[in-house]
């Protein structure tokens, strides 16, 4: 089940991009020994590749073993943090923390706590701006529904955006994800919300910058017995 981005530094999802980049330039560069112009497109091919070098890059992070703690699940800016109608949470009410992932940020995507995966659902959709809150409900996007050790719901939406047109993430229903760890990558520009019990204190702002894997942004409130039946290895 668990992701396997690379252990390197780069995500193995950059390879077909760097190969191809990689034979444009080449190319580019024995043309240019004709036609000046192809020597010009060269230069512009080995800025692409870097750029798309530094998209796919695989950063490892570290959390504090905070109890009840939920760290981001992506790199960017806090788009959108507060109270919001939702069917599968106590009350009908969740905190929803939607962070937006801009071109130059890590696209990576880390489970925000330990849990038990419910199910997880991919729904095909529009390619929307993904700053918009519309893009949460219409684009193309994958749902992980999870249930921490306590019996505590927590939800995972991957979001495409304007430019993204694939979301890679293989998690299935009874996966059991560890905190901070990687769960897929989002190509170009998307977004990533979590949907939090409503009780859950916030930490983040809209606006504000966080870094998957490492950023606290809330803090779920600790139930006094866990449920056996949700009981997982992991902590969180």
């Amino acid at each position: 089940m668990n992701y396997r981005a690379s252990a390197g530094p780069v995500a193995a999802e950059a390879f077909p991009f760097v190969l191809l980049t990689a034979s444009a330039i080449f190319t580019a560069f024995v043309l240019g020994h004709y036609y000046f112009i192809f020597n010009l497109v060269g230069i512009l091919l080995v800025f692409a590749l870097v750029f798309i070098i530094a998209f796919f890059r695989n950063p490892q992070r570290y959390h504090k073993n905070i109890p009840g703690g939920i760290i981001s699940g992506a790199d960017g800016t806090v788009s959108a943090a507060g109270l919001m109608a939702h069917p599968d949470f106590e009350g009908g009410q969740c905190l929803r923390i939607a962070v937006f992932l801009s071109v130059f940020d890590v696209h990576v995507n880390w489970a925000p706590c330990a849990g038990r995966v419910v199910s997880s659902v991919h729904y095909p959709g529009k390619f929307l701006n993904a700053m918009s809150d519309k893009s949460a409900e219409e684009n193309e996007r994958k749902i992980i529904k999870m249930v921490t050790p306590d019996g505590q719901t927590v939800i995972v939406k991957l979001v495409a955006g304007l430019i993204a047109r694939r979301i890679v993430c293989p998690i299935d229903a009874e996966d059991v994800l560890e905190k901070g760890e990687k769960i897929g990558l989002i190509r170009f520009g998307s977004r990533c919300e979590m949907l939090l019990p409503a009780e859950s204190a916030l930490h983040v702002r809209p606006g504000m910058s966080v870094r998957g894997g490492e950023t606290l942004v809330a803090t779920m409130p600790q139930l006094s017995s866990i449920n056996p039946e949700n009981n997982i290895s992991g902590t969180l």
